[in-house]
């Protein structure tokens, strides 16, 4: 059976969108970062991370547009390519908060779902990013943890109380977008749409619940934040 080109279309254009994004908001927690001094060494994964992202859009770009996409991602809104977190807070106070929710949670979260969209992936332009976004995982992952440690050397009390006040509203909306699925959900995606891809939705629901508890919250527990607790506090809201 031929492959539902409508959403196909439909899924590159939001994931070049969300790569666009991404790199902007990425620049903006860089210069932060170089604001307050951070470490060489996480600078340069944050930069690296710039880079890569930027990468991701272009490429996303050149599938959209190849499957007749027509959209630019420059005509995005501004409002939405900037750092939603804690306006109008202290440098350090929106670093720990989008650190959490975009990075340790999000990224971390991110790297099993590409590598699912990999497995079947056979089409030359999906392929060649998938394979170039797993390459670059490791270095995405990275970013949000080598900031924490940063922040907890810098203000270990502050790091912990925007954890406990923060982390059950991150983890509800993650869930919210990749782990539930809808009682009268049709899905979609097929064998056809795996070559371009695309996964159903019911793989998002198990990588993202995997990694949620083999890989989110025993880092933040690692890093002596209330990972386990917050999970367990989540909203259940299913709005």
């Amino acid at each position: 059976m031929a492959a539902n080109m409508d959403i196909v279309v439909a899924e590159w254009r939001a994931r070049m969108l969300a790569e666009y994004r991404s790199a902007s908001l990425a620049s903006e927690f860089l210069s932060w970062l170089v604001r307050l001094g951070f470490s060489s060494q996480t600078l340069q994964i944050a930069h690296r991370f710039v880079g890569n992202e930027l990468d991701h859009a272009d490429m996303s770009f050149e599938i959209y547009s190849a499957l007749g996409g027509e959209e630019d991602p420059a005509d995005i809104q501004e409002g939405t390519l900037v750092i939603p977190h804690g306006f109008g807070e202290p440098c350090l106070q929106r670093i720990v908060l989008a650190c959490l929710d975009l990075y340790c949670i999000g990224e971390t979260l991110a790297a099993p779902l590409f590598a699912a969209m990999q497995d079947g992936a056979a089409e030359a332009g999906p392929r060649q990013l998938l394979d170039r976004i797993v390459a670059d995982s490791d270095n995405q992952t990275a970013l949000g943890w080598a900031v924490l440690n940063e922040t907890i050397e810098r203000d270990a009390k502050l790091v912990t109380s925007l954890g406990k006040k923060h982390l059950p509203e991150f983890l509800a909306r993650v869930e919210r977008a990749w782990g539930l699925l809808p009682e009268d959900w049709v899905e979609p995606v097929g064998p056809a749409e795996l070559r371009h891809g695309l996964i159903p939705r019911a793989r998002y629901k198990r990588e993202f619940y995997q990694a949620v508890a083999e890989s989110v919250l025993p880092q933040l527990d690692g890093c002596n934040l209330p990972g386990r607790p917050s999970w367990g506090k989540r909203p259940r809201d299913r709005s």
